[in-house]
């Protein structure tokens, strides 16, 4: 019947082009996985010598072989296989903060992403969602540059707290460090940027809340 294909068709399109987080997977606390002791041992022993999109396929594989369940698997595909779901944290909005650990990483090993809005993952370290210019002409920053001409832009810590969240898990509030020039050179300065969400989970932008230097 001509009235029910333009029905199905018209929810198909509302589903696909909304952008809802209905129309997601839902990370829940079913994802999260804790490696048993020995894991990493037995992974490289078996694994090594791979590369590249093998070797973390065969991470995936050992993760299977571990007793990871099937959402801890879809969650480490979503992200690649390069990472896993460590913790989530409840926000008491829509969004929740995922606490993922990427074990291969060079430097920081833990990351925080903010899952379940629109769009249905967010990796406040993806440094696109941020207006570094705007950092760069504060008035904080600009004092920080006259005395450290190689001051760059890094990574906060991410543990286990979590980024600050108020107005009822639609806003949070990320740091990030000002460095003398390199990953181990000195702390110069922090950096706090706002991921604002409204009501339904949707994603407005990111906002510059704060720039200190690190004598303050």
């Amino acid at each position: 019947m001509r009235w029910l294909r333009n029905f199905v068709a018209a929810v198909l399109a509302m589903l696909l082009g909304c952008g809802c987080a209905a129309a997601q997977e839902l990370v829940t606390a079913a994802a999260v996985w804790q490696p048993p002791t020995g894991f990493m041992v037995r992974f490289h022993h078996r694994c090594d010598g791979r590369s590249g999109a093998a070797f973390t396929a065969c991470f995936a594989a050992a993760m299977a072989r571990a007793g990871a369940s099937p959402q801890a698997l879809a969650f480490t595909r979503r992200l690649d296989n390069d990472a896993y779901l460590d913790a989530l944290d409840d926000s008491g909005g829509p969004v929740a903060v995922a606490h993922v650990f990427f074990p291969f990483a060079a430097n920081e090993n833990s990351g925080w992403l903010l899952v379940n809005g629109v769009p249905p993952l967010i990796n406040v370290d993806d440094w696109r969602n941020l207006d570094l210019r705007l950092m760069r002409s504060s008035p904080a920053y600009l004092a920080i540059y006259r005395e450290y001409r190689d001051v760059t832009f890094w990574q906060g810590e991410r543990g286990p707290a979590g980024p600050q969240v108020t107005q009822n898990g639609r806003e949070f509030i990320v740091g990030y460090l000002l460095r003398n020039l390199c990953h181990a050179c000195a702390i110069v300065g922090q950096v706090r940027y706002a991921f604002d969400f409204d009501a339904s989970g949707k994603f407005l932008g990111t906002r510059l809340v704060a720039v200190t230097p690190a004598d303050q």
